[in-house]
């Protein structure tokens, strides 16, 4: 499980899908880079905590391929408006489908995403 801040990170990367699912990367694995050249390095060492959370992050990364660069960002955006402590309490790796920002018609066509009784579930994000 890693914990990141959305907006942080959103505004650090200007949105751009392959730099966000670089921190994402660094963030799930710790990684360190290998010198200041490094795509890495301009996002390593920085303090992005936050209340966000992924519980299985390295699902994105095992399943890359499989999705696009905006969908996965897209999961990690959407996934970023659910509540840590209802995690903490229940094991709650739903978003209500009203927390959401994003319209529900970009929901229904992710296929990473999908809209039960009121609820959005993340595909990789079940705990088993």
């Amino acid at each position: 499980m890693i914990q990141y801040n959305w907006k942080k990170i959103r505004e650090a990367t200007n949105g751009l899908s392959t730099e966000v699912l670089l921190v994402i990367h660094t963030l799930t694995y710790n990684l360190t880079p290998k010198n200041y050249r490094d795509p890495l390095y301009k996002y390593w060492n920085k303090d992005w905590s936050g209340f966000s959370f992924l519980v299985n992050p390295e699902a994105i990364f095992e399943h890359r391929p499989e999705y696009s660069e905006r969908e996965w960002v897209d999961y990690v955006a959407l996934a970023s408006y659910r509540n840590i402590n209802l995690f903490n309490d229940s094991g709650e790796t739903t978003l209500d489908l009203n927390h959401s920002r994003v319209s529900e018609d970009i929901i229904k066509n992710s296929r990473l995403l999908k809209v039960e009784n009121n609820k959005i579930r993340f595909r990789y994000e079940e705990v088993t």
